[in-house]
């Protein structure tokens, strides 16, 4: 692709998170894509999982006032007998004139179509921030190498104009992407979701294989990884599964370190503005049983594992 080409090149983004410390090291940019091969149940950018544009409705902020129905061309938008707003979002498509006609904010668009060089135009803004903190742009989702074409390019332009790229990734895609990709990005965050091929096609709708293939890949060309492991009471928690974790960081000389990230409902909300379900029963972890879980994964060897 020439330079120009990868400069339009275009990705959906539904969210660039400026000030981001927890994605990656220093001060970052993360740059949110829609779209993704897995469907965790535990997922708490449940509006990142299909790469289309897609509507949201907050009911706390809905006064009633009918004006998205009569915006609306396709009877997305109805109210019952009680004047409960009820929205169709199956047969939605996005065009977004009920977002224009709302004037308290009920309604919002997750996804918008961005080139490379307008993102790009978004991230540089902070480089004094990331010179100074040793940060950089993230790309995230979603899965960012859903986007493959867009995320090459601008993980390309990024690097072109001396920035720190990081790309958090679940581990599924094409071996070639991430082969193609490797040499524009200093720090791969990537998942560990599950231990054993049956508990992680459960939990996230895909076997485990081709993440175990891609990890092993990329400490094949030396790329250089921070293990990122979810942990979610009653799905993944266990006792094997922190072993496992300590285990495979230990065997593995290109993972930095490893990251607990306790579970937390934040998808739950959301999920329902976007009209999906979310059937996850947890409950958001104590400081001392996190505590513990740190603990554990130690007490299995000599490895470097934080909270993020």
């Amino acid at each position: 692709m020439q330079a120009s080409a990868q400069a339009k090149a275009k990705g959906i983004v539904f969210d660039i998170q400026k000030f981001s410390v927890n994605d990656g090291p220093g001060v970052r940019t993360a740059v949110f894509l829609k779209g993704c091969q897995m469907k965790c149940v535990w997922c708490h950018n449940p509006e990142s999982l299909s790469v289309r544009k897609q509507l949201s409705f907050s009911q706390q902020k809905c006064v009633g006032c009918r004006s998205c129905e009569q915006a609306c061309p396709k009877g997305v938008h109805t109210f019952d007998a009680a004047g409960n707003h009820l929205v169709d979002f199956g047969n939605c498509d996005a065009c977004g004139l009920c977002v224009d006609a709302c004037m308290h904010d009920a309604l919002k668009i997750y996804g918008k179509e961005m080139t490379v060089d307008q993102v790009f135009a978004e991230v540089i803004k902070d480089k004094v921030y990331f010179d100074k903190s040793r940060g950089g742009l993230t790309l995230s989702g979603g899965e960012a190498l859903k986007q493959f074409d867009f995320s090459l390019a601008l993980a390309k332009k990024c690097k072109e104009n001396g920035l720190h790229v990081c790309i958090e990734t679940n581990g599924a895609s094409k071996p070639e992407h991430y082969r193609a990709i490797a040499p524009y990005v200093d720090l791969f965050l990537f998942d560990y979701k599950a231990t054993g091929d049956k508990t992680h096609k459960a939990l996230t709708g895909l076997p485990r294989r081709l993440v175990d293939d891609n990890l092993k890949l990329l400490e094949q060309i030396n790329a250089a990884v921070i293990l990122r492991c979810p942990i979610i009471p009653g799905y993944n928690l266990s006792e094997q599964h922190l072993e496992a974790i300590a285990r495979l960081a230990e065997s593995m000389g290109n993972i930095q370190k490893v990251e607990l990230l306790p579970y937390h409902n934040f998808g739950k909300g959301k999920a329902a503005e976007i009209g999906r379900e979310y059937d996850v029963e947890a409950d958001i972890p104590a400081d001392e049983d996190v505590q513990n879980w740190l603990a554990k994964v130690r007490s299995y060897g000599e490895v470097n594992v934080t909270l993020s």
